[in-house]
């Protein structure tokens, strides 16, 4: 098979381009080498590289972003351990059904809030995206009183420690997400 170690997850536009019809992707699933996500994604059963359950967000979700603790964990904000993934859609999108595993809870967001701080990362040719760290810690101090007020000041602690943070950054985007006043506030507190 082609994508013997390729990608964890494929689109049926990927298997198009790559030369399959519909009858040789119909029995690649019948044979087990993939698995039906959806109508425009397959699991690759035969991936050979390191799983990750980021890899999973864009079958589910195009619109898919990897968001708030899911991402301080990616960067290392976080010691906690979630046992699903935040994933940001727009405000007007469909609210896709989470898998059982990776289990994902989706969060509507509006704009400016869902677009600021969009970036892609591609693992091993596994395309995903997740917000930056700027981003990350604003939606964090954002819902601070949903998630908790410890794991947001360990967040910004971790951030502030480490060597490529851009406060310039974070203080424009609390500006346009409404919180500015509370970040800088508990800037001063650290620093």
């Amino acid at each position: 098979m082609l994508f013997q170690s390729a990608k964890q997850f494929i689109s049926s536009q990927e298997l198009h381009e790559a030369g399959y019809s519909n009858y040789k992707i119909r029995q690649m699933v019948s044979s087990g080498d993939l698995i039906s996500v959806n109508r425009k994604w397959y699991e690759n059963v035969n991936y050979s590289g390191e799983v990750n359950d980021f890899y999973a967000v864009p079958a589910y979700s195009e619109q898919g972003v990897i968001c708030l603790i899911s991402a301080a964990v990616y960067y290392e904000l976080s010691s906690e351990r979630p046992n699903r993934i935040d994933v940001a859609i727009p405000r007007n999108a469909r609210i896709p059904d989470s898998p059982k595993w990776p289990a994902m809870k989706f969060y509507r967001m509006s704009e400016p809030r869902y677009s600021i701080g969009i970036v892609e990362i591609e693992e091993e040719g596994n395309p995903f995206r997740i917000y930056d760290k700027e981003k990350t810690v604003c939606d964090v101090i954002y819902h601070r009183n949903k998630m908790g007020f410890e794991p947001a000041m360990e967040i910004l602690k971790r951030y502030v420690q480490q060597p490529d943070r851009d406060i310039n950054r974070l203080i424009s985007y609390s500006k346009r997400l409404q919180v500015e006043t509370t970040i800088k506030q508990y800037l001063e507190a650290i620093l």
